[in-house]
């Protein structure tokens, strides 16, 4: 067997925090190299809400049937979150409150390749030969502004609509997520983060820190240089590397 076919296995670490204004830590993430699949999630919804909704649409991924093959373990993962769409709404309604939802952005691997899903501004990166590139696309208002071309990308995060959210788990009776997949090669890094992150810090700063900090290292040095810069929002990071299966972390 040649080294480009030798089996790839994801090492990861994860972490998250309130932030340096919140109080309540509203987001939640999912670490679970065991089983190939990592996540993380914003939660919206104020108090305990919003945490109950990333917690329910992280637990959803969690416990979905296991499947081998990359299509089946999508539409797996599919079919739970459309369950945990239809909770929140029940949620919602119990409550008497408009909305409970949550944005979400994943990465399932399975046998040499990934696919991202995502739905709201969580964004999913994946660093290639020291290039930093974003798989995700935001479904949010300012995204919208940009692709349209009445807003440019480096004044969006500073416009008063930044926070609008234009799709999330629990806003649509059905949730609209959208998928890309992609070969997985040896040294990948993917990097999975709420808006909290990358509403302080630039993409040039997070590839830079993503080259130079270990796997193990890199979300708590994410966040940590994000509170440095003000941290209005809560902020998570799950890094994912994958590197040849007989390889030590």
């Amino acid at each position: 067997m040649s080294r480009a076919q030798v089996p790839l296995r994801g090492i990861s670490a994860g972490a998250t925090h309130q932030g340096n204004v919140r109080q309540i830590n509203e987001d939640a993430y999912l670490d679970r190299p065991d089983i190939g699949l990592w996540a993380v999630a914003d939660g919206m919804g104020g108090h305990d809400a919003g945490d109950l909704a990333s917690r329910l649409v992280v637990h959803a991924l969690e416990t979905a049937p296991q499947h081998k093959f990359l299509g089946r373990a999508v539409a797996s993962l599919r079919a739970c979150l459309g369950a945990a769409n239809r909770r929140l709404h029940a949620e919602a309604q119990s409550r008497g409150v408009s909305l409970i939802g949550s944005t979400l952005v994943a990465l399932l691997a399975r046998q040499g390749h990934c696919v991202s899903l995502w739905v709201g501004d969580s964004r999913i990166y994946r660093l290639r030969n020291g290039i930093l590139h974003r798989i995700s696309h935001d479904h949010s208002h300012v995204q919208t502004l940009v692709d349209q071309g009445l807003l440019a990308s480096d004044a969006a995060e500073e416009h008063p609509a930044a926070n609008v959210v234009t799709r999330a788990m629990g806003t649509e009776e059905i949730p609209e997520i959208d998928a890309r997949i992609c070969e997985i090669k040896n040294g990948d890094r993917f990097l999975l983060c709420t808006d909290g992150l990358t509403k302080e810090l630039p993409e040039d700063d997070c590839a830079e820190l993503l080259t130079r900090m270990t796997v193990k290292a890199a979300p708590q040095a994410l966040i940590d240089e994000t509170r440095k810069r003000g941290a209005r929002d809560n902020v998570t990071a799950v890094v994912v590397d994958f590197l040849p299966s007989e390889t030590t972390p």
